[in-house]
């Protein structure tokens, strides 16, 4: 406690606000434990429950033999030259003052932190004189998710240049799980940007000389018309066979990965999706089928090989407003195809929208449909099911679970239903099972719908004109 009146003052001036609910704030001294390392530095441990992997877990704020050299390290690695640096994480400081010994006179490093106990810790066993009296040096820290979303969105916006301090995720509370999951997908997504870079400028380049329409000529055709969106949970295999009867009655969205298990079932979906860079699993998708009449939409960094094999109908996506002309058909990623598939169902007008085979997690132990097995190695979560049991999950996938969760609250007009039949709980969508949705939902008596494509009519006209010969 003796750097705690001296980092107050040094607070006081720097932010009063936080000033003020920090000197009220009482850390929780069982679960967050001052440590000597072997340098005679201080670490923090902490001891704290694992929500996401449901089990007790303890560890080290920063190393517990030389928290200086790794923080050294962990600075050299991550610092960029860009004007604004952000950072998520304050722990004790270590990795911020190694940071700021690289920092040029015009840069500027804003540093998050959701944990107070975390940051009350740091005011009381380190001396932060440095930190706090960088002019440099912004605090975003707060325990109000809305407030800490809204701040980070909007320095995101202006600088893109996030760096994550590991540990630090781990001490993020239970309220601010979304928060974590974000920042973790943001993680792994800006490694594979990095890995990928080349080969999404060759597709982009490939794809953009196939002038194909964009897919944004479709948005608002299909208002209120149901949508199904059709992944490869394992889910898939329960109810498959149903998505027959609605065909001509609903919009049938696949994904890519899908589409042959629908054929195969004689069901025709009325468009399919692939977003993968990679040539290897995205031409295994349609393969034999190159000829189909069924409309493909791609985005435009997906596998250039596999778009130009195939010779049906295709509509281009993109999610880049600096690649379209009109900005009025820009869609939203969401990291994976069938969130795509999802952005693109609410902009095409569906109503309601139905996810079939949306697991969102290894139900039965499978990753997909059909014999897809789950990989050992993958590093496994947790997430409540529909029966309220827990299931593995991916960080991944619960990063598309969050995505698709905040589209549903963005559109309160629409209604979303989850007819997958197991997998993980959806927040927002009404969950019953894909017959019930049919019984409830689809007026059999009435004519197919005419936006739909014009084959479906004639077979129905042909079924129609067969029954009144036979009468």
């Amino acid at each position: 406690m003796i750097h705690y009146e001296k980092n107050m003052l040094l607070l006081k001036q720097k932010d009063l606000l936080l000033y003020n609910k920090m000197n009220l704030y009482q850390s929780d001294k069982e679960k967050y434990i001052p440590v000597m390392t072997t340098s005679g530095d201080m670490t923090l441990k902490v001891i704290s429950y694992d929500y996401t992997r449901q089990k007790q877990i303890d560890f080290f704020l920063h190393s517990k033999y030389n928290p200086i050299k790794e923080a050294e390290k962990f600075a050299k690695a991550k610092y960029n030259s860009n004007k604004g640096i952000i950072l998520y994480g304050f722990a004790l400081g270590y990795h911020i003052e190694a940071l700021m010994e690289l920092l040029s006179d015009e840069q500027e490093l804003y540093i998050f932190e959701m944990n107070l106990d975390v940051f009350k810790s740091a005011l009381e066993i380190r001396d932060l004189s440095k930190i706090l009296s960088h002019p440099g040096l912004h605090f975003i820290i707060t325990d109000n998710t809305s407030d800490f979303a809204l701040k980070l969105s909007r320095l995101l916006e202006e600088h893109k240049n996030l760096i994550i301090y590991p540990p630090s995720l781990k001490t993020i509370p239970e309220e601010g799980g979304n928060i974590r999951f974000i920042l973790e997908d943001w993680d792994i997504k800006k490694t594979e940007s990095n890995e990928w870079k080349e080969r999404v400028i060759y597709n982009y380049e490939r794809n953009k000389r196939l002038n194909c329409p964009n897919v944004g000529e479709l948005f608002g055709k299909y208002k209120d018309l149901p949508f199904v969106v059709v992944s490869a949970g394992p889910s898939l295999e329960k109810n498959v066979h149903l998505l027959k009867k609605l065909e001509g009655r609903a919009f049938i969205f696949a994904v890519g990965r899908v589409l042959k298990i629908l054929l195969w079932k004689d069901i025709e979906p009325d468009m399919f999706c692939i977003i993968d860079p990679q040539y290897g699993p995205t031409y295994s998708q349609i393969e034999g089928y190159e000829d189909l009449d069924i409309p493909l939409v791609f985005h435009e960094y997906a596998a250039a090989d596999t778009i130009a094999k195939y010779r049906g109908p295709k509509y281009i996506a993109s999610d880049k407003k600096e690649h379209i002309e009109n900005p009025g058909h820009l869609m939203e990623l969401g990291g994976s195809v069938a969130t795509a598939v999802v952005d693109l169902a609410i902009r095409f007008g569906g109503n309601p929208i139905v996810f079939v085979g949306q697991d969102l997690a290894f139900t039965n132990g499978q990753s997909h449909a059909y014999g897809g097995l789950v990989n050992q190695d993958v590093s496994r979560r947790k997430v409540k099911g529909q029966n309220g049991e827990f299931l593995d999950t991916t960080l991944g996938l619960l990063s598309f679970k969050h995505w698709i969760e905040n589209k549903i609250r963005d559109n309160p007009r629409v209604e979303f239903i989850n007819a997958t039949e197991g997998g993980a709980y959806i927040e927002g969508c009404k969950h019953i099972s894909l017959q019930d949705f049919i019984d409830q939902y689809i007026d059999f008596s009435s004519p197919i719908d005419k936006r739909l494509r014009q084959r479906k009519l004639e077979e129905e006209i042909k079924l129609f004109t067969a029954s009144i010969e036979y009468i």
